[in-house]
């Protein structure tokens, strides 16, 4: 097949989910926590609602693929069941509010030690680079700047209020619009089942990223391809 077209999913694919959201969320979490009423609840419990369990990130918990809206309504929920008075509208501009103020306390780690060098070789070769995620244009381009990366891509797609959020297939389609791309063009690179739904929905290749064996049986149910790192990516292709 004649790719020219590589989507990359960003948190988890591009940079390590766990050293940087992990460590976001804890702080801005405890930030969270301290402007609600609610009573008899700590910040793990938060954490382990939206998908983290002692440090490590469930791939197919909210906090991996969900916005920032979906996280703030699964914390709310949280928080009503232990008191919290808050308005879901009010507390999603807090919760939006503290994720931002605490974007850089997060270790900025890429996935794998050559990630630029991978990338740079795919460019390189003539693939047209994008990125797909649930994260908003601000946390993307901190992330994708700290990783030293963002200029390798010739577009972002990020939840920006207009284009709706993986696994709808709406970015794939204004891709090919916007490049003269047809669907077996393009490839999906990701860590989590949205984003193999999000390809599938589209109808483009999949390749599932996972370095524990665990992950990787996850995504082989909507994939045959699954490599340790993005740096395999090229060895594919």
């Amino acid at each position: 097949m004649n790719t020219k077209a590589i989507i990359f999913d960003k948190d988890g694919t591009l940079l390590d989910f766990d050293s940087y959201w992990v460590t976001v969320s804890r702080v801005a979490l405890a930030d969270i926590l301290a402007k609600t009423d609610a009573v008899d609840v700590t910040v793990d419990d938060l954490l382990l609602a939206i998908g983290v369990h002692d440090g490590v990130t469930d791939i197919d918990g909210i906090l991996c693929w969900g916005t920032y809206a979906g996280i703030a309504e699964v914390l709310h929920q949280t928080l009503v069941a232990h008191g919290c008075t808050m308005p879901l509208d009010r507390f999603t501009e807090i919760a939006l509010d503290a994720y931002h103020r605490y974007v850089g306390d997060g270790i900025m780690r890429p996935t794998c030690d050559n990630l630029r060098e991978a990338l740079s070789a795919l460019k390189e070769r003539g693939f047209l680079l994008a990125v797909v995620t649930t994260d908003d244009p601000y946390t993307t381009d901190q992330c994708l700047l700290g990783l030293g990366v963002r200029n390798l891509f010739d577009c972002l797609c990020t939840d920006d209020g207009i284009c709706p959020p993986k696994p709808d297939p709406r970015a794939v389609h204004d891709l090919c619009k916007r490049y003269g791309l047809s669907l077996d063009e393009i490839v999906m690179v990701g860590d989590t089942l949205t984003d193999m739904r999000f390809a599938k929905n589209a109808g483009i290749r999949a390749i599932g990223v996972a370095k524990n064996e665990k992950n990787r049986k996850i995504l082989s149910t909507m994939t045959d391809t699954v490599v340790h790192d993005v740096s395999f990516v090229g060895e594919l292709l």
